[in-house]
């Protein structure tokens, strides 16, 4: 009887501790809640896209959830806006669903937020604007959405170089002029990993690199490009553009010539 007791009374107790507990976060976040400093810091949203956001100009979608340009804690210290990890994508025909799947993939693994840069079709941009926009209650990210555009000149056939809209990626450093640097990827990719650890390599690029990829084939015998290409390629089996991360800021400056 004694045993049964003493289990009741340790039972008591540990609720009692856990009502204190409760109590006392409940406190503290009703202390953050009324100082202004609760939450987490938030990234300023990008203020260089044309039209300021909504209603803007053509081929600008709205910036996602709200976010501050910075804030102050209850000490009255200023703390610095996180800066966003800026990601590309291009979707055509039937590549909506494909491309959501890596934007998720990208929202659930990453730790800091996200600024998506997404060239779409024009009749997959309702769809990509309603997706969304139903993600902003996240607060991890921010997304602008631009039309599939070429230079002028051989436009068409720009379009249809190698897959549908592939080499719309060749043109990013002179669409984004205002991304410093850019992580561009394929519709059928998945991360599995947090896209900051991609994004750390560029704090290791040296004095004159400017893009990160991998090699295309780890197997000579089944590599593409050293048996099918007409056209130069980098080392033995050529790189993979199916993941570019792009130091923008070193192309435009070295080896893109922007016209006016």
């Amino acid at each position: 009887m004694r045993r049964y007791l003493r289990i009741v009374v340790l039972c008591l107790a540990c609720g009692f501790c856990s009502l204190l507990y409760a109590f006392s976060q409940l406190a503290v976040s009703l202390e953050e809640g009324a100082g202004g400093g609760g939450g987490k810091p938030q990234a300023a949203a990008a203020s260089w896209l044309p039209g300021g956001g909504r209603g803007g100009a053509r081929g600008v979608g709205s910036v996602g959830p709200a976010a501050h340009s910075g804030r102050s804690d209850r000490y009255g210290l200023n703390v610095q806006p996180i800066q966003r990890m800026h990601l590309a994508v291009v979707a055509c025909g039937e590549r909506l669903e494909e491309t959501v799947t890596m934007l998720k993939s990208a929202i659930i693994f990453s730790i800091r937020p996200l600024q998506f840069h997404i060239f779409a079709e024009d009749q997959l941009h309702d769809s990509f604007k309603g997706i969304l926009d139903s993600w902003s209650f996240l607060q991890t990210f921010n997304y602008s959405l631009y039309p599939i555009t070429f230079p002028s000149e051989n436009a068409v056939e720009w379009k249809k170089l190698f897959k549908p809209c592939a080499s719309q990626r060749l043109f990013l450093p002179l669409i984004l002029k205002e991304v410093d640097s850019l992580l561009y990827v394929d519709t059928d990719i998945l991360f599995l990993r947090p896209v900051d650890d991609i994004w750390s390599l560029l704090k290791k690029f040296n004095s004159t690199q400017i893009a990160a990829m991998a090699p295309e084939h780890e197997e000579p015998r089944i590599g593409w490009y050293n048996r099918f290409a007409r056209h130069p390629y980098y080392g033995k089996t050529g790189v993979n553009s199916g993941v570019m991360l792009m130091n923008m800021t070193r192309m435009r400056r070295k080896y893109f010539k922007v016209s006016h």
